[in-house]
């Protein structure tokens, strides 16, 4: 009976590396989601007030 328990333990162990994983990875992709649209927005606004300034 202790062995299953032992097992359960462990299983249970495992899932929750699992998850706290799969969350680090998710939070990883967010912020470089965010870092790119981020970098997008004042590269336009950059390309923007080169336009505008040239002429």
């Amino acid at each position: 009976m202790s062995k299953s328990i032992t097992e359960l333990r462990a299983d249970f162990q495992h899932l929750r590396r699992w998850r706290k994983s799969v969350e680090q990875a998710q939070s990883y992709t967010f912020k470089a989601v965010i870092t790119v649209i981020a970098t997008g927005l004042v590269g336009a606004i950059w390309l923007g007030i080169k336009v505008v300034l040239g002429r």
